[in-house]
């Protein structure tokens, strides 16, 4: 990935920003970080922020990294797969290894932009989070205060100093930002297409869940055929209705036992469940131990 302002100086892996920030990983870190059990999934190979107010070209081209880049405000115009399209505030982009990328900043004061390129076993993996929810590489995600923090703290390394314990909360920073950043993702794609307001959903669940809901009531309410509600609930939360449901149900019983002494079969009718023996298999199903068992377990 280089960087081609108007004397067209180059790096050999990363961008150059004139009066920005720039931290590139030393080569005795990154075999480190290969290698480590704690890092090896995903881990940085150089990451900066630009607030260059000129033209600003980044080139990303048969790198072995993936390349991601947030703009916290200002636009650009990035050049991948064949299209040309604006950049602007909250948008994210990710290119994959040996993907051509040309990435081009307009003159703006206001311009702020955030970009890493990371490798990993597991780098893969979550550049495919990201990239099953993105046009091509490109998606808005809004402007978000924790990815923008975890960018500062990932670039205040260098200042820290590359002890092990720095290094490792530094990678997990980055892997916590891909994390949210898919999360965000999906939610953002969901709530432009949903017919339906999932908080709503849940909402209704949490009130109702001294009772029975049935899929038809849940889907009456959203105003969706059963199957249409039943699909797009999944797409969103990777759970059926009505297991989301019980799931919601039996995070209360776990509250209820570890913060009352009310008997199990009292917490059962609570829950809507007249038959203790039924709810407390039930329990155990989704917990991975009986109702008393867990609270037994608060006291060890």
């Amino acid at each position: 990935m280089s960087l081609n302002i108007s004397n067209h100086n180059k790096s050999r892996n990363s961008p150059v920003f004139i009066k920005d920030i720039r931290l590139v990983i030393p080569l005795f870190l990154l075999n480190k970080l290969k290698n480590h059990p704690l890092t090896q999934g995903t881990y940085p190979v150089s990451l900066g922020k630009t607030t260059h107010q000129e033209n600003v070209k980044i080139n990303h081209l048969s790198a072995r990294h993936h390349c991601l880049i947030y703009c916290q405000s200002g636009s650009a115009i990035v050049d991948h797969k064949n299209r040309k399209r604006e950049v602007n505030r909250g948008d994210l982009v990710i290119c994959s290894p040996d993907e051509q990328l040309l990435f081009s900043t307009k003159p703006d004061k206001n311009n702020a932009f955030f970009w890493i390129n990371f490798t990993g076993n597991l780098a893969q993996d979550f550049a495919e989070r990201l990239l099953m929810k993105m046009d091509d590489g490109l998606a808005n995600v809004g402007l978000l205060t924790n990815i923008i923090n975890d960018f500062d703290d990932l670039l205040a390394l260098g200042s820290r100093g590359y002890t092990a314990t720095n290094v490792i909360h530094a990678v997990h920073v980055l892997q916590q930002a891909l994390s949210f950043l898919a999360l965000q993702l999906r939610l953002t794609a969901f709530k432009s297409n949903a017919t339906f307001d999932i908080d709503d959903i849940e909402t209704l669940m949490r009130n109702n869940l001294h009772q029975e809901l049935s899929l038809d009531t849940l889907a009456h309410y959203s105003r969706l055929s059963k199957f249409h509600f039943a699909k797009k609930f999944k797409e969103l939360t990777d759970t059926a209705p009505i297991q989301h449901f019980i799931n919601m149900k039996m995070q209360q019983a776990c509250s209820e036992l570890d913060n009352s002494d009310k008997t199990i079969k009292v917490i059962a009718e609570s829950l809507g469940y007249s038959d203790p023996y039924y709810f407390s298999r039930l329990f155990k199903k989704i917990i991975g131990m009986s109702p008393k068992q867990y609270r037994d377990s608060r006291h060890k």
